[in-house]
Formats: C-alpha cells, sequence, structure tokens
C-alpha cells in the first residue's frame, strides 16, 4: 500500500484547503521527517528570474536563457525602477480592466549562492498584451508556493505538478462543480533534466552566484486561460472570484491530497501553492499608476 492510501485511513476532520492559509513558507521532504519553516516577508525579497529556451541555441553555447521578473527582490537595478514587488504567497490579483489571465505550471528553485536549497510547484502568470508578454502587472500577480520540498524529493521517479481550480461555496451552492483541472498531469523528469542542465551552465559571473534567488522553469509551452470571474463572483463582498491550488508531488493522484489535513499533506513531502482569486480595481482607474505599468493599463 503506498503512502497516500496509508495517509487516507488516519481520521481527517477538515481538509487543509478550507482554511486561510499562512503566509509563511513551510518546507517539507527533510530528513526524519523534519519541518521548516521560513517568514514569507523574507522570501518575498529574493531576486526572481525565469529561465527559457534560447531561440537561436546554435548561435551560443548555452540552450536555455534567464531573464529576471522585472520588480522582484530588494533589487535596485536600473530596469526595475518604477515596478512594485509581484511576489505573493497566498493571493492572485486580477484587476478589472485586465481582461484575460494565463498561466502555465513551474517548477520554482530556490538558489543560495548558486546551490541549490529547495524546490517548488510554480506558475508562470501572464497577461497577454499586444506589447508583448506582461508578467509584472502589479502586486500579487507572481505567485510563490505556501509549501516547498527537496531537490530529493524532486527526483523521485513519479514526482509531477497538477492543478485544480476551487469554487467558492457560493458558486457549488449555484450549482459549480467542487473542484475541476487548471492543467493536467506534467511529469517533471524534462524540467529536472533543463535543471541539471542549467546548474552544469553556472559560473562565479552569474547573477546567482551571491545571495538567495527563485529560478522558474516553465514545465510546458503551452498557456492556459484563466477562468473568467462570472458576475456573481465579481460582486462578492471580498471580491473572491475562486481559489487555485497546485502541487508537485510523487503521490500518483494529486486531486486525493485536497481532501487531506494540513498535518496529512505535510508528511506526503508535497509542494503546495495555494492562492485566493481577488478581483481587484482597475489599474488604469489609479491615480498613482507607476509609469512601466501606463503601456499595459492606458
Amino acid at each position: 500500500m503506498n503512502s497516500i492510501a496509508l495517509l487516507l485511513l488516519l481520521p481527517c476532520w477538515t481538509n487543509a484547503f478550507s482554511v486561510v492559509s499562512s503566509s509563511d513558507i513551510k518546507i517539507v521532504g527533510l530528513p526524519g521527517g523534519q519541518v521548516q519553516s521560513l517568514p514569507g516577508m523574507y522570501v518575498q525579497t529574493f531576486r526572481r528570474w525565469i529561465v527559457e529556451d534560447a531561440e537561436d541555441a546554435s548561435s551560443c553555447s548555452s540552450t536555455l536563457k534567464i531573464e529576471p521578473i522585472k520588480g522582484t527582490g530588494l533589487s535596485d537595478l536600473p530596469h526595475d525602477e518604477g515596478w512594485v514587488n509581484p511576489t505573493s504567497t497566498n493571493e492572485l490579483w486580477w484587476p478589472l480592466d485586465i481582461k484575460t489571465l494565463q498561466v502555465r505550471p513551474t517548477l520554482n528553485v530556490v538558489f543560495k549562492s548558486a546551490m541549490v536549497s529547495y524546490v517548488s510547484i510554480g506558475l508562470d502568470v501572464r497577461v497577454p498584451h499586444k506589447g508583448g508578454t506582461w508578467r509584472n502587472f502589479g502586486m500579487h500577480s507572481q505567485p510563490i508556493a505556501r509549501q516547498m520540498t527537496t531537490l530529493h524529493i524532486a527526483m523521485e521517479k513519479l514526482f509531477h505538478a497538477e492543478g485544480f481550480v476551487l469554487h467558492t461555496q457560493q458558486s457549488i451552492d449555484a450549482g459549480e462543480m467542487k473542484h475541476e483541472p487548471l492543467f493536467e498531469s506534467i511529469d517533471a523528469d524534462a524540467t529536472m533534466q533543463k535543471l541539471a542542465t542549467f546548474i552544469g551552465e553556472l559560473d562565479a559571473l552569474s547573477p546567482l552566484a551571491e545571495g538567495f534567488h527563485i529560478v522558474s522553469f516553465p514545465m510546458t509551452n503551452e498557456w492556459t486561460d484563466l477562468p473568467a470571474p462570472t458576475e456573481r463572483a465579481a460582486s462578492d463582498a471580498d471580491g473572491t472570484v475562486y481559489k487555485i491550488v497546485c502541487m508537485a508531488t510523487s503521490e500518483p493522484f494529486a486531486s486525493k491530497l485536497l481532501d487531506l489535513d494540513e498535518d496529512l499533506l505535510t508528511m506526503s513531502s508535497t509542494s503546495v501553492m495555494e492562492l485566493i482569486v481577488l478581483r481587484t480595481d482597475a489599474g488604469g482607474a489609479s491615480e498613482f499608476l507607476p509609469e512601466p505599468y501606463k503601456p499595459l493599463y492606458s
């Protein structure tokens, strides 16, 4: 009997996603079943990067390219001037004047001085726009996982990612299903191979050589439109549209983990991202809109 089957035999009074999640980051999968915690506000100071396949690998020795996510961390780089920090641990804000948000799963890797510390599920969020892809479209636009795991767990053969949309009780009462897939299960093997290639190309001149960084490795080139907010959700008092739960796990069926309580979810060594999607005021209506965002919201 596998570990998830054993866990399901234990009594469970409430699942881990029925309450508001903490902004702190939990580290699981450590030797001896230890669990560590990092303050979410501290992790939000980490610089963030995204790794893509090089468009013309024949013209350089590297097959990968790394780009900074603007505004992330405590940076005074010139290209970050005017950008707000988009990193969030438990919310995704959807401005009223943004028609479409698209997502794709990533593996997020925490590096400390160019060495891998932790691995987690990630979600690359963008606004498709005629001026190009917008990742940083304001505060709480680039989420990170609330539960991270170890490289050892991520190297297991069955390690994969799955994502779900969890509807509000009001939506369920109106006939919506309790949850539905956001994206299908994606095996992590190819992404882990890309991580190995990336690590092999790091050198002392890399921007990752000092300090903490979060590097995102997309698990697919395909983007998925987030379900559009309904009029009912948009009119909710707190602006909640629905909840997104993404997991990277070695357990064969991530949907079974949705019914576990927090302690059992921790025991599974699964990386978890849990986001409340909130409808927010139109960005273009703000008289204090920073200059870099005006091409998006004008």
